[in-house]
């Protein structure tokens, strides 16, 4: 098992997209405290950050956020601590990760800023499917 950033991916051909990948083994997401908060398992598919081809050459989806993405689309998926926090602070928390990790990673402050803005605005819809 990995731990978070170090995440293992191989391309996946079970997906419709052409550009799905998929993890190769479990991968355990630790807050700073140490605390283990969940483990991303293997064959979890992910097609990263979900930018329209358009604006790949501002926002890559498989570049610098791409780790970041993994993780909130994982905690958007599985609705993580949302039993515990109710939906709305569930979904502020992955979203408030998602801006720490990006930074974390070296994504520029204006774009992870713009990037965060974007899933705040529009992300409930895709919490509650």
């Amino acid at each position: 098992m990995t731990v978070y950033p170090d995440i293992r991916l191989r391309k996946s051909y079970a997906k419709s997209k052409i550009d799905w990948f998929e993890l190769t083994e479990d991968c355990s997401f630790k807050l700073e405290s140490g605390k283990e908060l969940f483990v991303m398992p293997a064959g979890y598919p992910t097609d990263f950050a979900s930018v329209p081809r358009i604006a790949w050459s501002i926002f890559p989806p498989h570049g610098l956020m791409a780790n970041a993405s993994i993780l909130h689309d994982y905690m958007y998926d599985n609705r993580i601590n949302e039993d515990k926090l109710g939906a709305d602070q569930a979904r502020a928390f992955a979203d408030k990760l998602f801006l720490t990790h990006c930074l974390n990673d070296g994504v520029p402050m204006w774009q992870a800023a713009f990037v965060y803005g974007i899933i705040r605005l529009f992300g409930k819809s895709w919490w509650t499917k």
